[in-house]
């Protein structure tokens, strides 16, 4: 499989007061939870909740522990400000490969804080997104918060900066221009505010993302650089912004989308001028290639028609009869393809559930906090497939919900029971290859020690004295094998082998088997996420048709009073 590129997609942005920001509306926002500002007394409430992965506060070392509650460590921060122009917070939405799992994307998030913030001194709040646009095209992200104070031995909030006198020459103080003070200029305490900051934290994190995409086996590379360090005429899109992308997915067009719009049309136009001198440029050394192969050919079949040796080419008739057996077996490799059905024959009422969905979203929907196994799954596109979800449905045969639910607790049984035998097998494997690795040290000194063991006297410290150095490595090997060793088991290096290569196999058989439940679980939790929408679509659809019949009821019984009125 080719090696695909993907360009970072990072946005390091500084939440200021004098623009009429919060540090406490950043954080509602990105955590999807309603926020109260001890500030400025509002309550913000964010506009969207579904996409929501995951949140986390990771503190540094002397941050008090009531700040793990969001709202306690935005307020503290807000109150601390005391300017009107304070800056708050230092905030970063960074792009992540969609091919991840929920589960992947939270351990490397949360390393990848901790090692450049946390680390540092910064209070850092994060959170994972997983938006869908209009076309169901999936954006995994992420959003982090960090606080520009350093904490203090005492859990208070430090101080930003420090005043330093500017010196002359001689090291002496300058005066001001009143003569009542010395020059001065503020220095920062720490380093968080260097200019090239942003520029390292993006390469740290292409770094760390192509670092999982490895061991993953995911042929991704994540580029840092900008399209102009790479010396691409590409020209990169603007940031929307929450109030613009809200209005764009509305339909209604912004100057922001219109300005992304035309970039995106003018980098196609160079893609497409690029291609066309590529291809162009690619035929003519082809065809000079060609030229140069024909006339290496003509030569050769005049060297060989000259000595009456013309090779012998397959007739055209072998060659259709190859073609038409090729063909064939396409065609009936295509004829034995099952084809599932899209609808049962007999009523589903989860198939039903499923149509209903359809027509009233065009796709399914995602649960993202509450689904653990869902977390555990990357290909989240073939998940929610409908196709996928249908074929799902029936082979498994699940015809009603309560056939649904019996299917899950079987799955959940299968589960625990292939993650026991993984976690004992797996302890048991860990156990051997230590015990093997041991005693392989251990064995070239055995001969030794045993000697030595058979040895008295005398004879016995005449040999500790020449092999001192031999017999103190023996017994500190030694020490690791009985150890590992059970009681009266003895030394079978072979037999751990076989063993290792038996138990090796049976691990992987079982963790394929709690793969394919966890698979099975996640559809189980997609199913009954979208049968909670579709219940709460149609009690919306009910209680609307019935305020609709209470609405006419009411106007045919003011039309009736009115006609008995005479009116």
């Amino acid at each position: 499989m080719s090696m695909r590129t993907k360009y970072a997609s990072t946005r390091f942005s500084i939440v200021k007061r004098s623009k009429g920001q919060s540090a406490v509306d950043a954080a509602s926002y990105i955590s999807r939870s309603v926020l109260v500002s001890e500030y400025d007394g509002k309550t913000y409430r964010p506009k969207y909740h579904e996409d929501l992965v995951h949140c986390e506060i990771n503190l540094p070392e002397y941050a008090p522990e009531e700040w793990l509650d969001r709202a306690v460590l935005w307020n503290s921060v807000e109150l601390n400000e005391k300017q009107k122009n304070a800056q708050l917070c230092r905030t970063l939405k960074a792009a992540l490969p969609n091919d991840w799992s929920y589960e992947l994307a939270e351990e490397t998030v949360r390393d990848y804080v901790q090692r450049n913030f946390v680390s540092k001194g910064m209070c850092a709040d994060w959170a994972i997104h997983d938006s869908v646009n209009q076309n169901g095209i999936h954006n995994l992200h992420f959003h982090l918060m960090l606080t520009l104070r350093p904490v203090e031995e005492n859990g208070k909030w430090g101080a930003k900066q420090r005043k330093e006198y500017i010196l002359d020459k001689d090291g002496n103080k300058i005066r001001n221009k009143s003569g009542r003070g010395f020059k001065s200029r503020a220095v920062d305490v720490n380093d968080w505010n260097e200019k090239g900051n942003s520029r390292k934290w993006r390469k740290d994190l292409t770094d760390t993302i192509n670092v999982v995409n490895d061991r993953i086996g995911l042929p991704e590379y994540w580029e840092h650089r900008s399209f102009k360090e790479l010396g691409l005429e590409q020209e990169p899109t603007r940031h929307l912004g929450p109030i613009a992308s809200a209005l764009e997915r509305k339909g209604i067009r912004t100057e922001k989308g219109d300005a992304n719009r035309a970039i995106m049309e003018h980098n196609q136009t160079l893609q497409r001028a690029r291609m066309f001198y590529d291809i162009a440029w690619n035929s003519v050394k082809n065809l000079e290639k060609w030229e140069q192969e024909k006339a290496a050919e003509a030569a050769k079949n005049a060297a060989e028609k000259k000595a009456g040796k013309m090779a012998g080419d397959i007739p055209a008739a072998q060659e259709g009869e190859a073609e038409q057996t090729a063909v064939g077996s396409i065609q009936k490799e295509t004829s034995g393809t099952k084809e599932v059905s899209v609808f049962a024959a007999m009523k589903n009422e989860v198939l039903e559930m499923l149509e209903c969905i359809l027509a009233a979203f065009g796709r399914l929907h995602l649960p993202l906090i509450q689904a653990p196994n869902l977390k555990k799954v990357s290909n989240r596109a073939a998940l929610m497939d409908i196709e996928n979800v249908r074929r799902f449905v029936e082979e498994k045969g699940i015809d009603s919900f309560e056939a649904l639910e019996t299917f899950a607790v079987q799955q959940e049984a299968s589960k625990k029971e292939a993650e026991e035998i993984c976690n004992r097998d797996g302890r048991e494997i860990r156990r051997l290859k230590e015990l093997s690795e041991a005693y392989a040290a251990y064995a070239p000194y055995i001969p030794i020690r045993n000697e030595y063991l058979q040895k008295k006297g005398i004879a016995q410290a005449v040999y500790h004295s020449q092999h001192k150095k031999e017999l103190e490595t023996a017994k500190e090997l030694r020490i690791p094998v009985y150890e590992l060793l059970r009681e009266g088991e003895k030394f079978t290096p072979k037999k751990w082998e076989a063993q290792i290569k038996e138990l090796t196999q049976e691990y992987e058989k079982q963790s394929r088997r709690y793969g394919r439940s966890t698979v099975n679980l996640a559809y189980v939790e997609l199913l009954r996420h979208n049968r909670k929408i579709d219940e709460r679509e149609q009690k919306n659809k009910d209680q609307s048709q019935s305020r609709q019949h209470e609405k006419m009821d009411r106007g045919q019984e003011q039309k009736k009073k009115r006609q008995e009125m005479g009116l």
